[in-house]
């Protein structure tokens, strides 16, 4: 197994759960009880759900195979986490809450995917976050992407 670990500082008033190869930071709910969240794992070069950085991002780009009201995907563009060149891709989206109630509501989202090299692999970050904290928890998520720092 490889040490994938990484450093980070978990910003204030957020949770961490999660080890050293996968991380989730919860952060703030809105009015339908959506957290932002912030996550971080390592994708090996053999994983089979992602081949390369490249074949992620390009899969990001890719329509839902199901239709997702509001969902827009932009370009991916270059980025530098922790002195190296990333690539990021934002996307617009919507969650449904609560999804086993009867009556669920659209919740507009806003979701960020951060593509860090590693020596082999890739560190994939998303954020994912109510469009209505977007501002705020976007703040954060760059603190965040500021103390990032990859082991491999």
């Amino acid at each position: 197994m490889i040490d994938a670990s990484f450093e980070y500082a978990v910003p204030p008033g957020w949770t961490a759960e999660g080890g050293e190869q996968r991380l989730t930071l919860l952060g703030p709910r809105d009015e339908n009880t959506v957290a932002a969240l912030i996550s971080v794992r390592y994708v090996a070069p053999e994983d089979p759900s992602h081949k390369s950085a490249d074949a992620y991002l390009t899969r990001l780009a890719s329509k839902p195979t199901i239709p997702v009201p509001g969902w827009k995907s932009g370009p991916a563009k270059p980025l530098t986490v922790a002195g190296r060149k990333a690539r990021i891709v934002e996307r617009d989206t919507s969650q449904f809450t609560p999804p086993t109630a009867r009556e669920i509501r659209e919740v507009p989202m806003k979701e960020i995917h951060v593509v860090v090299p590693a020596a082999k692999g890739f560190y994939a970050i998303v954020y994912y976050a109510p469009r209505s904290l977007d501002k705020k928890a976007r703040l954060v998520f760059r603190q965040f992407l500021r103390t990032f720092k990859p082991k491999l």
